[in-house]
C-alpha cells in the first residue's frame, strides 16, 4: 500500500506530465501519433449517412441535388400531400407516419440524387375516410409512362416523369435500391413490408422548375 509521501509525489507528477504536456502541444510540439484522434465510432450510422448526403449536395447547372422532400403533387391524379422523413426503419414508427402523409424510406436517395422511396396509403375502394392521409396515393394505378410527378425541396421543385406503372406481385421485393441512376420510385402501402400486391410507379429525374 501507497504511503502518504508516495501517493502526494505521485499527484504532483501528474499535474507537472500534464501541464508540460499542455505547454508541448500549444506550441506544437506533441508527435502527430500523441495527439488525440477522433473515432469514427463515435458517429451513428444516421450520423454518417447524413453527413455524406450533405457532402453529396452540389449545384450542377444550377441544380441542387440531396435534399429531403416535403411534398409531393401529381396533378394528373389530384395527388397534394406532405412527404415525412422518419430517421427510423422501424415498421410501427413508419406506420404510425403514414398517418400524417407519404413517407420517404430511411437510406433511400434523396432529391436528385439516387432512389428516392417514397410510399403512402390508398383508400380508393374504402369510400368515405376524413383523413386525408389515408387518401395520399389514391389513382396510381392510372398514372401513365411521361406524366409529371413534382416533389418539393425547401429550395426547388423537382421534376420527374413515369416511366413504368407495374402492379407487383406480393412476393416480390417491395422496392430495389440498387438503381444506379436518379430516380423516384412510389407505392402504395397498407401497413409498411405487408404481403400484398401493390402497384409501384417509377420515374426518372428530369430536372427542376425554372
Amino acid at each position: 500500500m501507497l504511503k502518504k509521501s508516495q501517493i502526494k509525489f505521485l499527484s504532483y507528477a501528474i499535474v507537472i506530465f500534464l501541464v508540460l504536456f499542455t505547454l508541448l502541444f500549444l506550441a506544437g510540439l506533441v508527435p502527430e501519433s500523441l495527439k488525440p484522434q477522433q473515432e469514427d465510432s463515435f458517429r451513428t450510422l444516421w450520423d454518417k449517412t447524413q453527413a455524406e448526403r450533405i457532402n453529396d449536395q452540389q449545384k450542377n447547372n444550377g441544380v441542387l441535388v440531396g435534399e429531403n422532400p416535403t411534398k409531393i403533387v401529381i396533378e394528373k391524379i389530384g395527388v397534394n400531400i406532405a412527404v415525412i422523413n422518419p430517421n427510423t426503419t422501424n415498421v410501427a414508427t413508419l406506420d404510425s407516419y403514414l398517418k400524417q402523409g407519404a413517407v420517404r424510406y430511411p437510406g433511400s436517395g434523396t432529391l436528385g440524387l439516387g432512389n428516392m422511396f417514397i410510399f403512402g396509403h390508398s383508400a380508393e375502394a374504402y369510400g368515405v375516410i376524413n383523413n386525408p392521409a389515408y387518401r395520399a396515393f389514391d389513382g396510381l394505378n392510372k398514372l401513365q409512362v411521361g406524366d409529371t410527378i413534382k416533389v418539393f425541396g425547401t429550395n426547388q421543385t423537382y421534376i420527374y416523369r413515369v416511366t413504368s406503372v407495374d402492379l407487383v406481385n406480393q412476393d416480390q421485393a417491395l422496392v430495389e435500391f440498387n438503381q444506379n441512376k436518379n430516380m423516384l420510385t412510389l407505392s402504395t402501402c397498407n401497413t409498411f413490408g405487408a404481403k400484398e400486391d401493390r402497384y409501384v410507379i417509377e420515374a426518372d429525374f428530369a430536372g427542376v422548375m425554372k
